[in-house]
């Protein structure tokens, strides 16, 4: 049913993008005038003769897009963009929320690393700090705590360094 005057309201999605493609398509996206999001970080990598530090995405084979998905075929028709993350036919509409946590866990790049998806651990949110609000698992490296937080809709995980005296449970 059509309404007229009402207005589709733009919402963030997930895309998969071929790999080692995620600047490319997020340039092109950007480009084309679509609110494209792609979150990096810092990472150092090693190789035999050298260290260097690399900027690099986030999520690999992912980035965002906040659309009303009325140019949905051309947001596919770009350059390595392989579909809308969801069931289906249904892109999946990743809360503001959890976009606002990966947009702070962004903002800090050198402490930002990627992780595995979690199968198990202990919910908490941080209770203080620039990262407050931001809610994860706790993991536990040598001697610093590190928060998990999750992507849930695209299965994918970064953390951040976070002082134990800062977060609190978060009960079910």
């Amino acid at each position: 049913m059509n309404v007229i005057g009402a207005e589709k309201v733009a919402l963030w999605y997930a895309i998969g993008i071929r790999s080692k493609y995620e600047k490319k398509s997020f340039e092109q996206l950007r480009s084309k005038g679509v609110d494209a999001y792609l979150p990096l970080i810092e990472e150092m990598h090693i190789w035999s003769d050298r260290r260097k530090k690399v900027i690099e995405p986030l999520f690999r084979g992912y980035l965002f897009v906040k659309t009303d998905l009325q140019n949905r075929i051309d947001i596919l028709q770009t350059d390595g963009v392989i579909r809308f993350i969801g069931s289906g036919n249904r892109p999946t509409v990743i809360p503001e929320e959890q976009m606002e946590w990966v947009r702070t866990a962004a903002g800090q790049p050198s402490t930002t690393k990627r992780e595995s998806y979690p199968a198990l651990g202990e919910r908490v949110m941080v209770v203080a700090g620039a990262l407050q609000g931001v809610q994860g698992i706790i993991i536990r490296i040598k001697d610093s705590y590190r928060l998990v937080v999750s992507v849930e809709c695209i299965c994918q995980c970064f953390s951040v360094d976070v002082p134990p005296d800062v977060v609190q449970r978060v009960w079910a």
